[in-house]
């Protein structure tokens, strides 16, 4: 547990003001999304996920994304999941706006396939904690620009020869704390803080200028209704380095999230 905290207090108070300090973009988002985790059978799950980004607070398109995958409980300790990810991104940001020939200046799409991993630690007094590990292989559609620079028009990439799909590989970890405050315990009709923090990293071929992807710090109070759903409102820092390794957007997030789940292990018992 003490490794884990001082890994994080290292992007805390190292990587994240450093890099924060050639920030070039200051950016205001509106995230809202909803998870669940849908018990089949004592051991097996599905995980259903989709998240609504907007940009300049709600008012332009940022992301969509679906997620999707299979949970498996080895004990209510350690959780192995398998999935599939859509996301499609549009133009967004000052980036797109200032270089378009080079950032974002047209809508793409993704395909992911993911392996997750959840450790729930031992809890201490009032402080839940746990750990999630996620692989990411990533095929992001290719496009080309039949414009110019200055003035440039994007279309998705029909030559074979030069490859529909950009292949990447990524690796998050991200730790999380939970406490509740209006009760000793995290219970029904409970109020409670949530704060956690992210690491991406591209690994593998084709990982450009930089290793380190973007950081995700996030601060929230929620309420617990009952065991299968909470809601909370909160603050997202993302802090993303670019492909180039010299441009970074650091997106003050404001994030809602609904979590529901539902229990369909009846249907399957004889």
């Amino acid at each position: 547990m003490k490794k884990l905290i001082y890994i994080h207090l290292f992007v805390f108070f190292i990587i994240f003001p450093l890099s924060a300090q050639t920030t070039k973009a200051d950016q205001f988002n509106g995230w809202v999304f909803y998870t669940g985790n849908h018990k089949l059978t004592e051991k097996w799950g599905l995980h259903t996920e989709y998240q609504f980004r907007r940009s300049e607070g709600f008012s332009s398109p940022m992301q969509h994304q679906i997620r999707l995958g299979v949970d498996y409980n080895l004990n209510k300790i350690y959780t192995f999941s398998l999935g599939w990810s859509y996301i499609e991104t549009f133009a967004y940001g000052d980036f797109a706006e200032e270089i378009p020939a080079k950032y974002n200046n047209y809508k793409f799409n993704e395909q992911r396939i993911w392996e997750q991993f959840i450790i729930k630690h031992a809890q201490i007094g009032r402080f839940h904690y746990d750990s999630r590990f996620r692989l990411e292989q990533r095929w992001l559609s290719n496009v080309k620009n039949i414009g110019t620079t200055t003035a440039p028009q994007y279309v998705r990439n029909n030559d074979s020869e030069d490859g529909y799909w950009k292949y990447r590989n990524r690796a998050r970890y991200r730790f999380r704390v939970q406490i509740p405050l209006s009760k000793a315990e995290l219970t029904e009709n409970t109020l409670f803080f949530v704060a956690a923090d992210e690491i991406f990293l591209n690994f593998g071929n084709y990982v450009s200028s930089n290793i380190f992807d973007q950081n995700r710090l996030y601060l929230a109070f929620g309420w617990k209704f009952n065991k299968d759903t909470n809601i909370q409102l909160g603050y997202m820092n993302q802090f993303i380095e670019k492909g180039d390794g010299l441009h970074k957007e650091n997106n003050h997030t404001m994030q809602v999230a609904l979590t529901h789940n539902l229990d369909f292990s009846k249907m399957f018992k004889k």
